[in-house]
């Protein structure tokens, strides 16, 4: 079974690049991984004097062996509407889907190779390391004489004010998330505890309404805390390093409050890797 490439858009629309009638993304280039690095001439050793990871850059070469020329515009036109692309790579057997965020940078002139059939070399550059997407969702939802408790994960509680779950991050870097909470609470605090040691934690002073939903993301591109749709930045102490990401390998992370309960908790997590 070969591995699957595909472009999406910020739409979430997919292009599929796995199929004789879309064309097949062939001689894939770039998914390991490459530093920058200086060194200094010591005598006769070269001393590491500065190591980076490179911003990676991806290429291969779309074969179009039915409907050539036209699927060909057909993958252009795609390009061209959309207003940011992500490269989607499943490889062969291993049932994960790694995203990058991309820019297409090049498209050479196409030509045809032994078999006649219409190709075209492509480049890449990547604007995020590949990642995986996860997501925990707690929900409590009340009809008569009953509490429905609705959940993914591994994740406990008790019937005053507090959840937690448990995350494993297998990528190389720490996990920057998204989560919002819904519900009457006061004081909303996320603290995120690694080998039973407190690591981060992040207290909102504030006190949310039931019909009010707090917003907080850490994503470098996109940091912010809102609720309802409004910036509320000024409920957070700025003594704490509040913008935090979630660390490599296990940790349990608590949602607590001073009083009442919040009874919609979502949460997007990334993973991230240097190569994939």
């Amino acid at each position: 079974m070969a591995s699957k490439f595909y472009l999406m858009n910020e739409k979430g629309v997919r292009k599929g690049m796995n199929s004789a009638e879309d064309g097949f993304f062939t001689q894939p280039s770039g998914f390991g991984m490459k530093y920058d690095a200086a060194y200094l001439k010591v005598g006769d050793l070269w001393i590491n004097d500065n190591m980076e990871l490179a911003q990676p850059e991806l290429s291969g070469t779309l074969v179009f062996p039915k409907r050539m020329y036209n699927a060909f515009q057909d993958f252009i036109a795609f390009v061209n509407a959309a207003k940011s692309l992500t490269l989607i790579y499943e490889p062969s057997g291993v049932g994960v889907e790694y995203f990058a965020d991309v820019d297409l940078v090049s498209i050479e002139k196409g030509g045809y190779n032994m078999r006649q059939q219409f190709q075209v070399p492509l480049a890449f550059k990547c604007k995020s390391l590949f990642y995986t997407e996860e997501k925990f969702e707690y929900h409590i939802q009340r009809a008569e004489r009953e509490v429905r408790w609705d959940f993914k994960w591994e994740t406990r509680f008790n019937d005053l004010n507090y959840v937690y779950f448990s995350f494993h991050n297998d990528g190389h870097v720490k996990s920057p998330f998204a989560v919002s909470f819904t519900g009457y609470c006061t004081k909303p605090i996320l603290m995120v505890y690694q080998n039973n040691k407190l690591v981060h934690q992040v207290q909102f002073n504030i006190t949310l309404q039931s019909d009010e939903k707090l917003t907080f993301s850490t994503f470098d591109n996109d940091l912010f805390i809102e609720v309802n749709g409004e910036d509320r930045k000024d409920c957070l102490d700025f003594t704490n390093d509040n913008f935090f990401k979630l660390p490599q390998g296990n940790c349990d992370i608590y949602f607590r409050s001073k009083t009442g309960r919040m009874n919609n908790i979502v949460m997007n997590l990334e993973k991230y890797y240097k190569g994939v």
